[in-house]
């Protein structure tokens, strides 16, 4: 029986990914406002996505199987990775607000 258990990739490129995962969610913030205009973000599900959507934003194969692996670490970035999508898009929505009050005032 062969050991599928997925071990954790290299620092770097869990840096790469966050940073990745970072403009995606200021991104998908931007668009989220504009569509919603609320001042409450929702994250998409991290954990909805699939291959293919993992590698559009990380460009490594060997970064997305440990995304998809069915491992507790691998859940466990996921999950972390689901916060930090939503504190990015949050203070992305926080930000416009803050460039349109003033704005508001003025006018």
């Amino acid at each position: 029986m062969q050991n599928s258990r997925k071990s954790l990739p290299a620092v770097e490129k869990i840096s790469k990914l966050i940073d990745a995962l970072r403009d995606c969610a200021v991104n998908d913030a931007r668009a989220y406002w504009e569509e919603h205009l609320t001042d409450t973000y929702r994250a998409p599900s991290l954990a909805s996505w699939d291959a293919f959507a993992w590698f559009e934003l990380v460009q490594d194969w060997e970064l997305v199987a440990f995304l998809l692996s069915d491992g507790s670490e691998a859940r466990r970035l996921t999950r972390s990775l689901q916060s930090l999508f939503q504190w990015y898009g949050q203070t992305e929505i926080d930000e416009i607000l803050a460039h349109i009050s003033p704005m508001s005032i003025m006018n």
